[in-house]
């Protein structure tokens, strides 16, 4: 993305020169913004992993829009472009949510899981009618999901801090209630066990502040499990 953004960065530069009429800026400024873009979208067919192709998306179509803004480039492009393109990094951002985090928002359903539509014994199920098997079964499935994406994402890059925190916070309101319903709902059939902390590694406020280290390109260590429900 850097070497992208350094090319965007010498062509931005051009529209303060003032050597091209207004009529030549706009058609070499259209073409030359479409050409970009298309680079963009066979780039982003590179990454094997479409919650990065995403953010890659996401990343670039916003420095796009911005250096538009900051230059020359605004008057020539349009609101009409502005709008367009952060139409297109909103898209993008959602689709990296959704690809994402699926499993592990899943993993926090029991919707449809076995054990929970009655094939289990009555001692086997709690008292939500779900067989402590599965919902043993779910808690790990969300700590290994959410593990894997604070390895993974904690080295992604979100350049723009707004941006960046705008992302967080979206993943957050999505993750953390469901999380927090799901502690409530089923944490007591775990947490009356021998080894509660086997099942519920984070609190909600921990897996909040974790959310803080996605984006910085840095890589931390295991995620430090809470010590007590």
């Amino acid at each position: 993305m850097s070497s992208y953004q350094s090319t965007l960065k010498l062509l931005f530069q051009e529209f303060e020169t003032g050597n091209e009429t207004e009529s030549q800026l706009a058609v070499v400024t259209t073409r030359i913004m479409q050409a970009l873009q298309n680079n963009l979208d066979g780039k982003s067919k590179q990454y094997k992993d479409p919650a990065l192709t995403h953010l890659f998306l996401m990343n670039n179509v916003h420095y796009m829009v911005r250096s538009v803004r900051r230059s020359e480039a605004k008057d020539i492009l349009g609101d009409d472009w502005i709008q367009r393109h952060r139409r297109i990094v909103q898209q993008n951002a959602n689709q990296y949510k959704r690809v994402a985090w699926a499993k592990v928002l899943q993993a926090l359903s029991v919707q449809g899981a076995p054990g929970s539509t009655g094939s289990s014994t009555p001692a086997d199920l709690n008292s939500s009618g779900v067989s402590r098997a599965v919902i043993k079964e779910r808690f790990k499935a969300f700590n290994t999901q959410f593990e894997e994406l604070h390895a993974k994402q904690s080295l992604w890059i979100v350049p723009d801090q707004e941006l960046r925190e705008s992302l967080r916070l979206a993943i957050a309101e999505v993750l953390l209630p469901a999380y927090r319903s799901f502690i409530k709902r089923f944490g007591n059939v775990v947490g009356s066990g021998k080894n509660p902390l086997k099942y519920i590694r984070y609190s909600p406020e921990l897996v909040d502040k974790l959310l803080n280290e996605f984006f910085e390109g840095q890589q931390y260590g295991e995620p430090k499990h809470q010590h007590r429900l």
